[in-house]
């Protein structure tokens, strides 16, 4: 199944634009550019970065749920643990918009390390993704 999906995601990248990857299987639409690994932000610029994006036809980007930055995971890899066809990744903590419930200044996010999850305050610096959700 995850050779599949990997071949659709580069099959169906090639379609669309050098900077995004399809999901298939999901729908979504991906941000896959040099800025996804070389521009730490703060969660808040990070938001701000995905609103006003805007890639051929396609806007309304945001920043992905824990579930949806999840799928992207590739456990079975290690340092970067993502699914292949992604080339632009920092083997560190990415933002997701999903908001940890003990402390409303912190998000949950994923470390592509090892695919890892934690929490992290939004004043800090870290990596993000882009999503779009096609209907």
């Amino acid at each position: 199944m995850k050779t599949l999906l990997l071949f659709s995601l580069l099959l169906v990248t090639n379609l669309f634009s050098k900077d995004v990857i399809l999901d298939t299987t999901t729908s979504l639409l991906w941000q896959d550019a040099p800025i996804n690994k070389d521009a730490p932000v703060t969660y808040k610029e990070a938001q701000s970065y995905c609103k006003y994006l805007k890639i051929g036809k396609y806007k309304d980007f945001r920043l992905p749920s824990l579930y949806e930055l999840q799928s992207i995971v590739d456990y079975k890899n290690y340092d970067p643990a993502i699914l292949g066809g992604f080339k632009y990744v920092e083997s560190t903590s990415y933002w997701t918009s999903t908001p940890f419930a003990d402390d409303a200044s912190e998000v949950w996010t994923i470390n592509f390390e090892k695919g890892t999850t934690s929490t992290k305050a939004k004043y800090y610096d870290r990596h993000f993704r882009c999503v779009l959700k096609l209907k």
